[in-house]
């Protein structure tokens, strides 16, 4: 069914004459109409009515019982008809066809479209193509870089650009707007169906941490999918190293634990300032998602299993034999870093051992020599 077609049966319910006509001056005849329908009523129909009709403020609000939408279709049909206005004419091009990129900015609340492809599952996507420009000697390794270093992932790399770059607004448009200003009756039933229909994707604590920790909406707990990818600075994890209970990120656990009936939830953690050198308090981190209700599928995406020894408890690697509700994936270990400003380099990773100790060195491709952890202090 087109959607065009769907918009105008959805307009005839509530307006069953297509034809506009202009409203009388005289209210009388509507004042007698309102009479005739209260005393047809039954007594304790209209009480009822009526105490629904009044909201928290006071307000009156119009249950629309003479509009056919309302009064002959259950609310099972009226969310089928939500759910196809919802369709798009780009739905098809994108691998996540209703992902919306949710970040706050400039005061207030911006959501994109996401368009990343199918191809951009594959988490080794960009050092694949960085190899071949890398053999070839053509491209540019640093652009590439700079992708590889999104703190937006690997995967939504694409939307990144998107929103820094001019962009065509038609593809982000959406009919949120125009549905949920139809009347008051019809917006609570909007409002939750879209957060049933939608995956949302957020790309940054801030925004994340202000949508579902300080100033949450009643209406989270209708969510479906989820998809965070939080790279955050070692400030924010470090409670988690040494068990301390308050933490930013602590309360974005608990507050996903209000949403109850969560289909997918894709959470992908990482770190931004420390290069290359890339581990976080797995175990710390982890322990508290256990508690979250996820019907079908819960990815945790976690950085490279590094060779690196740590003697807290927290800093070792999560186990992945272990019996965790969630399917635990990891990036590839890098490869290409970008230790000169403006040169990119390509190394391996290499472990020296010495007496019962093991060192992780980083083994650059064009020059013989090692570049040693410089954060080796903080996990021994």
């Amino acid at each position: 069914m087109a959607i065009g077609s769907v918009k105008s049966r959805v307009r005839s319910f509530f307006r069953p004459g297509l034809a506009k006509r202009r409203r009388s001056s005289n209210t009388s005849s509507e004042c007698e109409h309102k009479k005739i329908k209260n005393e047809l009523m039954a007594p304790a129909q209209t009480d009822a009515i009526n105490n629904a009709a009044v909201g928290i403020d006071g307000v009156g609000l119009d249950m629309q019982l003479a509009s056919p939408f309302f009064r002959n279709l259950p609310i099972e049909i009226r969310r089928m008809i939500y759910n196809l206005v919802w369709t798009g004419p780009y739905d098809h091009k994108y691998h996540a066809g209703r992902g919306r990129h949710i970040h706050f900015q400039n005061g207030h609340w911006i959501n994109a479209r996401c368009v990343m492809y199918e191809d951009d599952e594959d988490l080794d996507l960009l050092q694949k193509n960085m190899d071949s420009m890398h053999s070839s000697g053509k491209g540019d390794l640093v652009m590439w870089q700079r992708r590889l270093a999104s703190t937006w992932g690997c995967r939504h790399w694409r939307c990144e650009e998107r929103m820094q770059y001019e962009r065509r607004k038609s593809v982000d448009h959406t009919d949120f707007m125009s549905m949920m200003l139809v009347c008051k009756r019809m917006f609570p039933e909007v409002v939750e169906s879209i957060f049933e229909s939608h995956q949302f994707l957020f790309n940054d604590f801030f925004s994340a941490h202000r949508f579902f920790v300080y100033n949450p909406s009643p209406y989270i707990p209708y969510m479906r999918h989820l998809d965070l990818s939080l790279n955050l600075p070692f400030h924010e994890y470090a409670p988690f190293v040494i068990d301390a209970p308050k933490s930013r990120v602590r309360e974005l656990w608990k507050a996903l634990e209000r949403i109850s009936c969560l289909h997918t939830l894709r959470i992908s953690l990482d770190i931004y300032d420390r290069g290359a050198w890339r581990k976080i308090p797995e175990r710390g981190v982890t322990e508290q998602l256990r508690n979250l209700k996820v019907l079908k599928d819960f990815t945790l995406e976690l950085p490279p299993s590094l060779p690196i020894k740590a003697d807290i408890p927290n800093m070792h690697n999560l186990d992945a034999q272990g019996e965790e509700p969630f399917t635990v994936v990891r990036r590839p270990p890098l490869r290409y870093w970008q230790f000169t400003p403006g040169q990119v380099e390509r190394f391996t990773w290499d472990t020296h051992t010495k007496g019962q100790q093991s060192h992780c060195f980083i083994t650059l491709a064009r020059e013989a020599r090692n570049v040693p952890n410089p954060y080796l202090l903080d996990f021994f």
